[in-house]
């Protein structure tokens, strides 16, 4: 019955569309084309007042959507790319009265004419301009800045080789608008955009590779792979709290933003935690010393405070100890207890350390 219904509501705007192609870009604004659009609204509102069940109401609608995008694919391949787009238009009302009126029963994930895709790239198009002009003068990295803009750029043009959804035009629509929103003159410019933008699942991979390049920035920071590791986790663990959002998406086909960057960074704590295995392996015995952990300590501030070390990192200082050197009765010392022992040296412990370089003193002097 829906496809019978399907037929006879839209056969006759099937054949005064397809009758005429010279005269397309007119046939929207014809008396018979209006009388005849009229007489499909007026069936849509009769069928969705009557007491066919929702789920039937979802098939005949998709069905008429299914009906009208087949007759604008038919107008688009008789006038070709090159023809202006008001040409390929006669349908639009059709399918802004489906959008408008009964949305709960509109394929939001059907492939949306060219024709309206154009339509919408023009009525964004000043929000664009806008939107680029914002960025470029935004607090943000160089990266980024160029980045973005190519991003709105690419929502903002007509793709002949990709085909967009109604639901990725719409989110291309809403990622616009909602970016103008954002402070962007601030200190926090780059993580408030960086955050919106994962929060609205923009999986564009342009921006997975900047995500990833920003973590990699950040671990040359970090001296030791233990660092590492731990910061890769902290920020995987975030990602894994944040919360999953569904049907918004910048291509509703890839997965998520927070999907793809989750796992690259289990792969990436996954690769260090190989190397760190590695390491252990290959690492040399430590070295053991004829000093107590306090001794030890005391030197080390004695090295520091000349500035014999190259680094003021005390934590960097700490771990490299810990991990070459064992003390008189400890094989494995902490960085904790050299740093305990660094901010506590006893009167007993520096004359210790005092008569050890003392002798050392008397061995240069002979």
């Amino acid at each position: 019955m829906i496809s019978m219904m399907l037929k006879d509501e839209l056969h006759s705007i099937e054949e005064l569309l397809c009758a005429r192609e010279t005269a397309i870009t007119f046939i929207g604004e014809e008396p018979v084309f209006q009388s005849k659009s009229e007489q499909l609204f007026e069936a849509w509102k009769m069928t969705a007042f009557s007491e066919i069940s929702d789920q039937s109401l979802r098939r005949y609608f998709y069905y008429q959507l299914e009906g009208i995008l087949k007759l604008s694919d038919t107008l688009f391949s008789m006038s070709g790319i090159d023809i202006p787009g008001k040409q390929l238009r006669p349908l639009l009302p059709l399918l802004d009265h489906l959008k408008r009126y009964f949305p709960n029963y509109f394929n939001q994930d059907a492939i949306a004419p060219i024709a309206f895709h154009q339509r919408s790239v023009e009525q964004w198009r000043a929000d664009v301009q806008s939107l680029k002009s914002k960025i470029k003068e935004a607090e943000i990295s160089a990266e980024i800045k160029k980045s973005a803009c190519k991003w709105v750029e690419e929502l903002a043009m007509i793709n002949y080789t990709r085909r967009y959804t109604f639901r990725e035009i719409a989110y291309s629509k809403y990622i616009i608008e909602q970016m103008l929103l954002i402070d962007i003159s601030s200190d926090n410019a780059e993580d408030n955009l960086i955050s919106f933008l994962s929060s609205a699942n923009f999986n564009h991979l342009a921006f997975l590779v900047y995500r990833q390049n920003k973590i990699h920035q950040e671990l040359k920071s970090f001296v030791s792979l233990e660092d590492k590791i731990n910061y890769l986790a902290t920020r995987k663990a975030i990602v894994s709290a944040s919360p999953e959002v569904e049907n918004l998406a910048y291509n509703i086909s890839w997965p998520s933003i927070k999907t793809m960057f989750g796992e690259w960074l289990k792969e990436e704590i996954l690769l260090l935690e190989n190397c760190s295995n590695k390491h252990l392996q290959l690492a040399v015995p430590r070295l053991p010393l004829e000093l107590s952990v306090a001794h030890l300590s005391c030197l080390i501030r004695l090295l520091y405070e000349e500035s014999v070390f190259a680094t003021q990192n005390l934590q960097s200082i700490f771990k490299c100890f810990a991990s070459y050197f064992q003390s008189k009765r400890q094989a494995v010392i902490s960085p904790g207890s050299l740093s305990k022992e660094f901010y506590s040296i006893d009167q007993h412990t520096a004359a210790r350390v005092r008569d050890l370089l003392q002798r050392m003193i008397q061995r240069i002097n002979r």
